[in-house]
């Protein structure tokens, strides 16, 4: 069952997957009993009861709360008692979800990779045993990417079946095909898993910090902040080795060599990597110590031939077989070239140059499948091939290549508009382009504080949108941020006057925008919230809606002994149909979510913390003082949990005492508000519709996604855009202030 959901572990209860929706579980029952005792106080304190009533009216909701918690809490004691000391079975039945989710998000990068190309270059690989310490061992010394009938080697997967262990080295020169061959081989890898084999997942090597985490941190930090797994179920499937880490990128880990600013190349014009590399060394160290028991742990590692062979031969991986990837014939450049042209006129000479000189300058430089999938890509529509030919290295073919790329997008767009979900895409020019994703570029070069995706000071690769806001300037977005956030809440006060005491009132919410703006001023760091609502159509999601459905109901018939029984149902209705919502729909992702789910994710668990904010601050004053208060108190308290008032506040009474736990549920929308600040911001930097140029450019072939993240689709084009902004009128970018 490989892409199947599988079925629960033994220590997962229905409802309970994850540990953190168990704490939200609790958390809403001690929450729905507390306010029950703030009423019946409210209550007690009106009515002026005797002490007898009294007791009684204050007792009622507290042990029916404290019935209710330890009834829920009784599934979970006996699976605690029965389950055996690591759920081996939950942690298999989690990895088929895991299997299906990072299929579904690599099968749609790699179409994206491709292009929409049906003709695929057959990649060869050599193995290398030279400077290999310890290898591995393996059956046989040469290999291609698929079988392809043309020579008796095996492909990468039966290859890599056939390595013990299961450790892989992947070199090649820039643009060699490396991350196509990791790619294909995971998909293959998980399409023909069994129920025991681990999860190929794919992470960027340059987002790891190798100073403040190991490789088990770094995957249980993935699975958690990209692929939206809750904490214990990511370290449970690390920790039985249930994850296959596919690392892509050690070269992009360091800067490359330089004197005086500027790289310095080799003779062919490409630069040379700096043989000190200390991230890298220290990630190999620590992959080095990666075990699985006594025996290295299985990983897949990519990086470019020249960065490699200039590290130490001891700080290179251990017991681990190398391939080398092969440069592309002249022969099959020409069979690529011609079925991509469809036979075109346009293309004969070049065609019959590269066939008749196989080792001169062209067909040295159009050796790797990205120059020649880029050279079939901008001349495929118009333009003269043969202008290929007045570049002697592959260093200038490259420079031709990228600043041809852009037009060359913009101009196939304009000829045949892509259509997206949304109906036809917007059209770019190609200045528009080149100036915007120049911006970002250099944001991604400027070292900088460390974001939850990248390390301090590293030179960035993902572009994720909510951690986008300090290319606008720190201080501006987070000021414009609290301003906003204060406005918010100061165009409540008119509804102050229909109550009886208008001063006070307004007083009071003019407090509350204070605290607002001073609370999205001082967060530095936002982070989404996540929810997952096709997990409401499966059986664990069910369960939990009407776990949350039968709490609503209970505390509001406990509401009901002391006030209108109406009242009571209606208010356990919308507090349990609120809570069983947010709380069935937090768990395993049942899909990979990508840039724009996560910011929508983020925005409905905002409206649901205002909606129960709100609610619950107008039946407390509603009931305590007189339903028009109640109603101004409600609409207060609904903003107030958009800005994210009620969270701040919570999180501050509760971190000095408890600081493990769950500020609940009333949390607003933070990361997406910085978000929209920040285009406001950067209107004349970016495009207002920042994402859907950034799905432009994906489907362009530009950048690609990964995960939550935008990446540009090889270093090459980062860092061409970003020594070439100038081109384009892109001024300095003040991503530090």
């Amino acid at each position: 069952m490989p892409f199947g959901l599988g079925h629960r572990g033994r220590g997962e209860y229905p409802g309970m997957v994850g540990g953190r929706r168990a704490r939200t579980f609790l958390v809403w029952l001690a929450g729905i009993g507390g306010l029950m005792v703030v009423v019946a106080t409210l209550w007690v304190l009106g009515e002026g009861e005797s002490a007898v009533d009294s007791v009684t009216l204050l007792g009622f909701p507290i042990a029916l709360a404290s019935l209710a918690v330890t009834v829920a809490g009784i599934p979970a004691a006996v699976s605690a008692l029965t389950q055996a000391p690591d759920d081996a079975a939950g942690a298999r039945a989690s990895a088929a979800t895991l299997a299906q989710q990072i299929h579904q998000a690599e099968q749609r990068e790699w179409l994206r990779l491709v292009g929409g190309d049906t003709e695929r270059i057959n990649l060869h690989f050599t193995l290398r045993t030279h400077g290999q310490r310890l290898p591995a061992t393996t059956m046989a010394s040469s290999g291609s990417l698929f079988d392809d009938g043309a020579a008796s080697v095996p492909d990468i997967v039966t290859f890599y079946r056939d390595i013990r262990p299961a450790r892989l080295v992947v070199t090649g020169s820039p643009g060699g095909g490396k991350t196509v061959l990791a790619l294909e081989l995971l998909l293959t890898l998980i399409g023909n898993r069994s129920e025991s084999d681990p999860v190929p997942v794919r992470l960027s090597l340059a987002e790891w910090d190798t100073s403040a985490m190991d490789l088990e941190d770094f995957l249980v930090r993935h699975l958690v902040h990209a692929l939206d797994w809750p904490p214990r179920l990511a370290t449970r499937l690390v920790h039985h080795r249930l994850v296959l880490p596919v690392l892509d990128g050690l070269d992009e880990m360091d800067p490359l060599l330089s004197h005086d600013g500027h790289p310095v190349l080799d003779g062919h014009g490409n630069p040379l990597p700096d043989p000190d590399a200390p991230r890298a060394r220290a990630a190999l160290n620590l992959l080095n110590t990666y075990q699985d028991g006594l025996s290295a742990a299985p990983l897949i590692l990519t990086c470019r031939g020249a960065h490699y062979d200039a590290l130490p031969e001891a700080d290179r991986l251990r017991t681990a077989a190398r391939i080398h990837i092969a440069h592309v014939t002249p022969q099959r450049s020409i069979t690529y070239l011609a079925r991509r042209s469809g036979d075109s006129p346009r293309w004969t000479s070049l065609l019959h140059h590269l066939a008749s000189r196989p080792d001169g300058p062209a067909a040295r430089a159009l050796s790797t499948p990205w120059r020649l999938s880029l050279a079939a890509t901008i001349y495929h529509n118009s333009g003269d091939p043969d202008e290929l030919l007045e570049h002697t290295t592959p260093a200038d073919l490259e420079n031709h290549l990228l600043s041809r790329l852009i037009p060359a997008a913009t101009e196939l767009d304009a000829v045949a508009p892509r259509r997206s979900a949304a109906g036809p895409q917007r059209r770019y020019t190609a200045d528009d382009v080149h100036r915007w994703l120049s911006t970002l570029a250099i944001h991604l070069a400027s070292a900088r504080p460390g974001t939850p995706s990248e390390p301090a000071g590293a030179a960035g690769t993902d572009l994720v949108l909510h951690e986008l806001w300090p290319l606008a300037g720190r201080r501006r977005v987070r000021a414009l941020d609290a301003a906003l956030s204060a406005a918010a809440v100061v165009l409540t006060l008119p509804v102050s006057w229909v109550t009886p005491y208008p001063a006070v009132f307004a007083t009071g919410i003019v407090f509350f925008a204070v605290a607002a703006g001073v609370i999205a001023a001082l967060n530095t760091s936002p982070v989404p919230h996540r929810l997952h609502w096709g997990r409401l159509t499966t059986p664990h999601g069910r369960v939990d809606l009407f776990l949350g459905v039968t709490v609503g109901l209970v505390a509001g018939a406990g509401l009901s002994l002391f006030a209108d029984t109406l009242l009571g149902v209606g208010f356990g209705l919308a507090c349990g149909l609120t809570g069983g919502l947010v709380v069935g729909a937090i768990g395993e992702p049942v899909s990979a979510a990508g840039p724009r789910q996560i910011l929508r994710n983020d925005v409905a668990y905002g409206l649901m913390s205002g909606a129960v904010w709100g609610l619950a601050t107008a039946v407390i004053a509603g009931l305590a003082l007189e339903p028009r208060v109640g109603l101004a108190c409600g609409i207060v308290g609904f903003v107030s949990g958009l800005v994210g008032l009620s969270a701040g506040i919570t999180a501050r009474l509760v971190d000095g005492v408890l600081p493990r736990f769950p500020t609940g549920i009333a949390a607003g929308f933070p990361a997406t508000r910085r978000y929209l600040v920040f285009l406001l911001c950067s209107r004349n930097r970016l495009p207002v519709r920042l994402n859907t140029f950034l799905d432009w450019a994906c489907d362009a072939g530009i950048l690609r996604r990964a995960g939550p993240a935008y990446q540009f689709r090889h270093r090459e084009i980062q860092h061409w855009l970003a020594a070439h902004s100038q081109q384009a009128g892109v001024a300095g970018v003040a991503s530090g202030l």
